[in-house]
C-alpha cells in the first residue's frame, strides 16, 4: 500500500510523454514549414512591408589641397516633400469622410485641413515665387491645386534646396508647425526656432561639389554612374574606402509608390546605428601652382594649336605632385579640357628627352668621356662585312637641322644641340654587337613597370621593343624611338637625377585626416635606391646643365637666376606611316630646379601642334618655365632681382592680401606708394593719384557686412571670404569683377556667395587730393 503513489506514478510517465510528443510534434512541423516551404513567401512579404531596417549613407570625406582649400566636398541638400492625402482615424475623433468596406466603415482625415489649405494657399505660392523665381505664382497655385485633387501623399515641392533655403522654408505658411492652442511662450519659441509641420517630409541627401571647378579634375575625380553601381575616379576612387566613412541604419515607413518605386521616409527612433562620417584626405597639389599650370599649358596649346598637352611638377625628396595639367581639344565650339588625366595614361614615344638615358648608361659603364668626338649631320650605320654577308645591312641616321653636312663636335655639345647621330655613334660602337645587353642596361635605370599610382585609374606599362635584330630599331632605340612611356613615368626618371639618385613613386596624397587628427602620413616610397653612381650623376647633370647654357634650350630658359636643368625632346609621331604629307610632332621638355640644390622636377608635353613651331624648346621649354619662376619667385622664396636697365611698370592688383603683395614688389624690385600710417595692415586696397600711380592703403573688412572682392585675385577673395564664415563659389578666371552679393549688406556665416572672374582688370576710382611725401614714398 504505501508503493502506491509511486507506481501511479510511474505508470503515468508514459502518457505524459506521449501527451507531449503530441503537442511537440506539429509545433516542429510548422516551424520546418515557414522556414524551408514557405519562407521565400514569407521574406517576400517582410520586404514589402511598410517598415524597413534600412541603410543611410555617410557624409563622404573632404578632400583638401597642400595649401589649404577645398578641392572636393559633400553638401547636405534637402528634398521638401508634402503630404496632400488623408489618414485614417478613429471615428470618435473628427473626420472629414469615410468609406464603406467590407469590413465597415473606414474613416478618413485630410493631412492638412481644408480650411489650413484655402487660407495658406495664396501666401505659400507668394514666398516660394520670391525664393525661387524661376517660377511663377501662378505656376505654383495651379501645381499645389491639382497635387491636392489627386491626394498626392509624396509631392515634391523643391528639391536640393540648400540648409539656408530649407531653414526658411519652415516658416512659409501650410509649410511651418501649427501654433493653435499652444501657451503664448511655447509660441514665442516656436516662431522664433520655426519647424515643419507633420504633412512636410525632409528627406536629406549629400551631393558632391567641387569649389574650384574643372581644375584637375580627373586628379582629384568624380562620381561616375555605371549601371545600378556607383564608381570614383581619381583620389575619389583611390581613397574611397577612407573618405566613404561607415555607413548606418534606421527604421523608415514606406510611404507610397511613385514610377513604380518604394517611397521610404525616416521614422523618428533612437533604436537607429549612426552613420560614422568618411576620413578627409590632403592632395599634394598646390592651387596656385595647379592654376599656373593650367594657364600656361592653356595659352601653349591654343596659340600652337595642338592636340593635346600637359604638364606635371613633383616635389623632388618626396614624389608629391604640387600640379598636374591635361588639356585636350574637343571641337572649334568647346575649345580645350581636361578629359582624361593623359599625363598618366597616355603613353608616348619620348624621343630626345630619353637621350639623357641613353648617356647614363654610356657613363655609368665606362664607355664614354664627354669629351670624346662624335659625328653629327648624317651618318650611315652598317653591319660588319662578312663572308656569308658581303652586303650588309644598315642604317641611315640624320640630324634633325642637318643639311647633309657632316663633322664632328665633343659628345657634350652633342648632347646640348640634340643630335641624334652624335647619341648614336658611341651606343654602336659600344653595343653593336650586344644589343640586348644594352636594351636591360637601359631598362635597369628606368621605371619598367607600372608606378602604381594612388589614382583610380588605368596606367599602361612601359614598353620597350624586344627584337634589335634590325639596325633602324637599335639605333630607334637610343633617341627614344621603339620605347612607349607616360609623361609621368619619365619624370620619375629626371626626378631621380635630381634627388642624387633615388627614384621615389610620385604621390597624390600626402596625409589622411579624422578631423584636425592625422590617421596616416604618406611618406615617401622609394622605386630605385640608386639608379647609377654619384659620378655619373655630376657628369649628368652638367650634361643637363648646358642644354639650358648653351643646347636646344637656350633661348627659352637660359639666364634664370635660379638655374634650370634638363632635356628637350621632339619626336616624329607618324614616322612610320608611308606617303604622309604632313609629318605630326610630339614637343617636350624634362628637368629639374634650382640647379644647385634642386627642389622641384616637371615635364610638358605638346602633341601634335599645328602652327609651325615643332620642338620642344620652343613649345614646352616656356611652360616649364613659367612654373619654375613662380615657384623660385613665391614657393621657395628667392631672390629673382629684375636688372635695372629694364624699365618696369608698376604691377595692378586693385585689393590683395598685404604680405604677397609686399613680397612680389620686393622680389620684382618695384616701387610702391602708402596712403596711410596704418601699421602692418592686412590687407591693401588701392586708388589712383593724379598722374596714373596706384597708392595702396589698408583695408578693414566690415563687421557683419559683405565686403567688396573686386578687383581681387581668386585666391585673396576666396580666403578672405570663408575666413569670414561664406561658403564660396568662382567663375572664370583673372581678377573678381563681380559678385552676387551686394557690398555692406548684412549677411550670416554659412551665406553663399558667387564671384565671376575676369582676365581684364577694372579700373581703378580717382582720388583727387594729394599725398603727403612723408608718408607715401617708400621703396
Amino acid at each position: 500500500m504505501g508503493n502506491g503513489p509511486i507506481n501511479m506514478s510511474r505508470r503515468m510517465l508514459p502518457l505524459f510523454v506521449v501527451l507531449c510528443l503530441f503537442l511537440v510534434i506539429p509545433i516542429i512541423i510548422n516551424i520546418v514549414k515557414l522556414q524551408v516551404v514557405d519562407g521565400a513567401e514569407w521574406r517576400s512579404k517582410a520586404k514589402n512591408s511598410t517598415v524597413a531596417w534600412r541603410d543611410v549613407k555617410a557624409q563622404r570625406g573632404t578632400i583638401y589641397s597642400a595649401d589649404g582649400k577645398m578641392l572636393a566636398t559633400s553638401l547636405p541638400v534637402y528634398d521638401i516633400i508634402i503630404d496632400f492625402g488623408k489618414e485614417k482615424v478613429d471615428p470618435k475623433n473628427m473626420y472629414d469622410d469615410s468609406v464603406k468596406t467590407s469590413d465597415g466603415i473606414v474613416y478618413y482625415r485630410w493631412i492638412i485641413s481644408k480650411e489650413t489649405f484655402e487660407r495658406d494657399l495664396p501666401a505659400l505660392c507668394d514666398s516660394m515665387a520670391k525664393m525661387f523665381p524661376e517660377k511663377p505664382y501662378s505656376y505654383y497655385y495651379d501645381f499645389f491645386t491639382r497635387e491636392r485633387k489627386r491626394q498626392n501623399r509624396y509631392c515634391i515641392i523643391k528639391k536640393s534646396v540648400t540648409f539656408y533655403e530649407r531653414n526658411r522654408m519652415k516658416s512659409f505658411p501650410m509649410l511651418r508647425a501649427d501654433t493653435t492652442g499652444l501657451s503664448q511662450s511655447k509660441k514665442e519659441k516656436l516662431l522664433a526656432s520655426p519647424r515643419f509641420c507633420r504633412a512636410i517630409i525632409c528627406d536629406s541627401r549629400d551631393i558632391r561639389i567641387h569649389p574650384y571647378g574643372d581644375m584637375a579634375r580627373h586628379t582629384i575625380g568624380f562620381e561616375r554612374q555605371i549601371g545600378d553601381s556607383t564608381s570614383y575616379n581619381g583620389l575619389e576612387g583611390f581613397y574611397d574606402k577612407y573618405l566613404r566613412g561607415q555607413q548606418g541604419q534606421r527604421w523608415e515607413r514606406k510611404l507610397a509608390r511613385r514610377e513604380g518605386e518604394n517611397m521610404w521616409v525616416p521614422i523618428e527612433d533612437a533604436d537607429q546605428k549612426r552613420a560614422v562620417d568618411g576620413q578627409d584626405i590632403v592632395s599634394t597639389i598646390d592651387t596656385r601652382l595647379q592654376e599656373l599650370a593650367y594657364t600656361s599649358l592653356y595659352k601653349c596649346v591654343k596659340e600652337n594649336q595642338a592636340d593635346y598637352g600637359c604638364v606635371i611638377l613633383m616635389e623632388v625628396q618626396t614624389g608629391y605632385v604640387r600640379a598636374i595639367s591635361s588639356l585636350q581639344y574637343l571641337d572649334s565650339v568647346r575649345g580645350y579640357a581636361e578629359i582624361n588625366n593623359q599625363a598618366c595614361v597616355n603613353s608616348f614615344e619620348p624621343g630626345s628627352t630619353f637621350k639623357t638615358v641613353t648617356n647614363m648608361v654610356l657613363i655609368e659603364n665606362g664607355k664614354v668621356d664627354t669629351a670624346m668626338e662624335v659625328p653629327t649631320g648624317e651618318k650611315y650605320y652598317s653591319e660588319d662585312s662578312t663572308a656569308r654577308n658581303p652586303k650588309p645591312k644598315g642604317a641611315k641616321i640624320k640630324d634633325s637641322h642637318s643639311d647633309g653636312t657632316t663633322g664632328t663636335m665633343s659628345m657634350k655639345h652633342s648632347f646640348e644641340v640634340s643630335s641624334n647621330v652624335g647619341t648614336c655613334y658611341p651606343v654602336w660602337l659600344n653595343y653593336r654587337n650586344n644589343r640586348n645587353e644594352f636594351r636591360d642596361k637601359l631598362k635597369s635605370v628606368l621605371p619598367m613597370d607600372r608606378l602604381g599610382l594612388d589614382l583610380a585609374l588605368q596606367e599602361p606599362k612601359p614598353y620597350m621593343v624586344d627584337d634589335l635584330s634590325q639596325p633602324i630599331d637599335f639605333l630607334n632605340l637610343c633617341y627614344g624611338y621603339v620605347a612607349r612611356f607616360t609623361a609621368l613615368q619619365m619624370l620619375a626618371f629626371y626626378n631621380a637625377i635630381a634627388n642624387s639618385g633615388k627614384m621615389v613613386k610620385p604621390l597624390f596624397c600626402s596625409e589622411i585626416r579624422q578631423g584636425s587628427e592625422t590617421v596616416k602620413k604618406m611618406e615617401p616610397i622609394v622605386i630605385k635606391e640608386k639608379i647609377c653612381s654619384d659620378q655619373t650623376l655630376a657628369v649628368l647633370n652638367d650634361l643637363l646643365k648646358g642644354v639650358v647654357e648653351n643646347g636646344s634650350a637656350r633661348r627659352s630658359l637660359s639666364g634664370t637666376p635660379y638655374g634650370i636643368a634638363g632635356k628637350t625632346g621632339t619626336a616624329q609621331i607618324n614616322y612610320t606611316q608611308k606617303d604622309v604629307e604632313t609629318m605630326r610632332y610630339c614637343a617636350s621638355f624634362a628637368g629639374f630646379f634650382p640647379t644647385e640644390n634642386p627642389q622641384y622636377s616637371c615635364i610638358v608635353v605638346v602633341f601634335n601642334p599645328k602652327k609651325g613651331r615643332n620642338y620642344g624648346g620652343e613649345l614646352a621649354a616656356p611652360v616649364f618655365k613659367d612654373l619654375a619662376d613662380r615657384v623660385c619667385g613665391t614657393i621657395l622664396n628667392m631672390d629673382l632681382k629684375i636688372p635695372k636697365e629694364k624699365d618696369v611698370s608698376m604691377p595692378y592688383l586693385k585689393k590683395g592680401y598685404a604680405q604677397d603683395l609686399l613680397q612680389s614688389f620686393g622680389i620684382l624690385g618695384m616701387k610702391y606708394k602708402f596712403g596711410d600710417t596704418v601699421a602692418n595692415p592686412l590687407w591693401f586696397d588701392a586708388e589712383q593719384d593724379s598722374v596714373g600711380n596706384a597708392v595702396y592703403f589698408a583695408y578693414d573688412l566690415p563687421d557683419g557686412r559683405v565686403p567688396n572682392c573686386k578687383g581681387m585675385t581668386a585666391k585673396d577673395a576666396v580666403y578672405m571670404l570663408e575666413k569670414m564664415g561664406f561658403k564660396v563659389s568662382i567663375e572664370g578666371r583673372g581678377k573678381v569683377t563681380a559678385q552676387s552679393l551686394k557690398q555692406n549688406q548684412p549677411y550670416k556665416r554659412g551665406d553663399r556667395i558667387k564671384l565671376t572672374l575676369n582676365p581684364q582688370s577694372p579700373e581703378l576710382p580717382k582720388i583727387d587730393y594729394e599725398l603727403s611725401q612723408t608718408n607715401n614714398d617708400k621703396q
